[in-house]
C-alpha cells in the first residue's frame, strides 16, 4: 500500500508539472514579441528597460539583438529579418543605411563619449594617462584594439580619434605610427571575447565607449574632448577626421565624418508588430531614459527630431520627440 500511495503522489506530482509546462507554453506562445536590433552598448541598459515594461505589460516579449550598428541595420536591408525597431549607436548608420527604404525617421535618444579602457594586466597599467596614452599605443610590445568600423560606429570612432590625435598634439605622423602598430587580429566585435582578452592580457587596451567602460568595471583613460566625440561645441573640429566604409550595395563605398556620438532609433518601415513596438518606444523614451542614465549615458531630454521628419513620426511619439 506504501508503494502504491507513494506511486500515486509521482503521478499526480508529474500531471500537474506537466499541466504547468504546457500553462507556461501556451502562454508564452500568446506574447507578443517586439524585436529590437541595436548597437551592443545598450546591452545594459535595453536589458533593464525591457524587463521593466514586461512587469506592467505581461502580454509582451521584448525581444533583444545586440550587435554592432551597423551589422543590426544589415539584419534588416540585406538579410531581409523581421524587426521592429532599430536602434544604433550613431544616429548616421539609420540615415544612410535604413532610410528611406526601410525607415521613415530617426529620434536622436542618448549621447556618450569615446575612451580607452584597460586592466591591471595591461602594459603600463601604472604609468598610462591623460597625457601620455597615444605614446603607450605606439609602443611595440603594446596591443589595443577596436572593433571593426564596418560594422560598429565604435570601430571608425576609434580610427577617427587616432586621426584627430595627430592634429590635436600637434604630432605629424603620429597617426601613421599608431596604425602601424595596430594588428588586425584585435578587431574584436563579441563584448565577451573583448572582456575575456583584457583580462587575460592578451589585449593591453580597447577603444570603447564611457558607458560600457563603467557597466564593464573598466579601468579607462579619458580623452581629451576634441578626441572623445562627446561634445557639440567640438562638431566641426571632428569633422576634420575622414575614414572610407562599405555602402549600401556591394562594392560602394561612403565616407564618415567625425561627429558627436549622438544614438539613433527608428520603426522599422512594415515592422511586423507596429502598435505594440511604438507603445514600447513610447516607454524607453520616457521611463526608460532613467535606466540610460544610470548606465552611463549623457541624456537627451527630451529626445530629437529633425524638423522635416517631424510629418514621418507616428502620433503616439509626438508628445515625447521634439524637433531640433
Amino acid at each position: 500500500m506504501i508503494m502504491k500511495s507513494k506511486y500515486s503522489v509521482l503521478v499526480c506530482l508529474f500531471l500537474l508539472l506537466s499541466f504547468f509546462s504546457v500553462g507556461q507554453a501556451a502562454e508564452n506562445s500568446q506574447r507578443t514579441e517586439v524585436i529590437v536590433f541595436h548597437a551592443g552598448s545598450l546591452n545594459g541598459p535595453f536589458q533593464k528597460i525591457a524587463n521593466a515594461y514586461e512587469a506592467i505589460h505581461p502580454e509582451i516579449k521584448v525581444v533583444l539583438e545586440g550587435s554592432g550598428s551597423r551589422e543590426a541595420a544589415r539584419k534588416v536591408t540585406e538579410l531581409n529579418r523581421p524587426c521592429d525597431i532599430v536602434a544604433s549607436a550613431d544616429y548616421e548608420t539609420i540615415d544612410t543605411l535604413m532610410k528611406p527604404e526601410f525607415a521613415k525617421f530617426n529620434v536622436f535618444f542618448a549621447r556618450n563619449k569615446a575612451v580607452l579602457v584597460y586592466t591591471d594586466k595591461s602594459k603600463y597599467a601604472d604609468e598610462i594617462n591623460e597625457d601620455n596614452w597615444y605614446e603607450v599605443l605606439a609602443r611595440p610590445d603594446v596591443e589595443y584594439g577596436h572593433t571593426d568600423p564596418n560594422l560598429d560606429p565604435g570601430g571608425y570612432r576609434a580610427v577617427l580619434s587616432l586621426q584627430l590625435a595627430e592634429k590635436y598634439y600637434q604630432l605629424p605622423g603620429l597617426y601613421q605610427r599608431l596604425e602601424n602598430n595596430f594588428h588586425p587580429t584585435n578587431i574584436v566585435n563579441d563584448g565577451k571575447v573583448i572582456q575575456e582578452k583584457l583580462r587575460a592580457g592578451q589585449l593591453d587596451y580597447f577603444f570603447m565607449y564611457e558607458s560600457s567602460a563603467k557597466q564593464g568595471g573598466y579601468r579607462y583613460v579619458k580623452l581629451p574632448e576634441q578626441l572623445d566625440f562627446s561634445s557639440l561645441e567640438y562638431a566641426d573640429y571632428y569633422q576634420q577626421a575622414v575614414l572610407k566604409l562599405t555602402g549600401k550595395a556591394e562594392g560602394s563605398f561612403v565616407e564618415v565624418k567625425g561627429q558627436p556620438i549622438i544614438y539613433g532609433l527608428t520603426l522599422v518601415n512594415n515592422a511586423p508588430h507596429s502598435k505594440e513596438a511604438l507603445e514600447f518606444l513610447e516607454f524607453l523614451l520616457t521611463d526608460g531614459q532613467e535606466f540610460m542614465n544610470r548606465a552611463g549615458f549623457i541624456p537627451m531630454n527630451p529626445p530629437k527630431i529633425r524638423d522635416d521628419e517631424m510629418i514621418f513620426l507616428p502620433v503616439e511619439l509626438q508628445h515625447v520627440v521634439k524637433g531640433l
